[in-house]
């Protein structure tokens, strides 16, 4: 049996996480950034967080979420 993420390296780690971000993303409609990055940087090691980022602007160059500065949240769009 495979599991999701299993052949992933830290090259394609952002393409993986930005499916799991927007699976999440998609289910909740929207988090505060602060709670999201929490939920899936298990480390506080920089490599994780650049991952983090680089799933987020993948997502949001999709079209696929855009940011409320007022509230901090990330908001899912189901438009595209």
């Amino acid at each position: 049996m495979i599991k999701i993420g299993q052949f992933s390296t830290f090259g394609n780690a952002s393409i993986f996480y930005a499916a799991k971000i927007g699976l999440h993303l998609k289910n909740q409609r929207s988090e505060k950034i602060l709670s999201l990055q929490k939920r899936f940087c298990s480390e506080a090691t920089p490599s994780s967080r650049v991952v983090f980022s680089e799933s987020l602007l993948i997502l949001f160059s999709l079209g696929k979420i855009s940011f409320d500065a007022e509230s901090d949240r990330v908001v899912y769009s189901e438009n595209n």
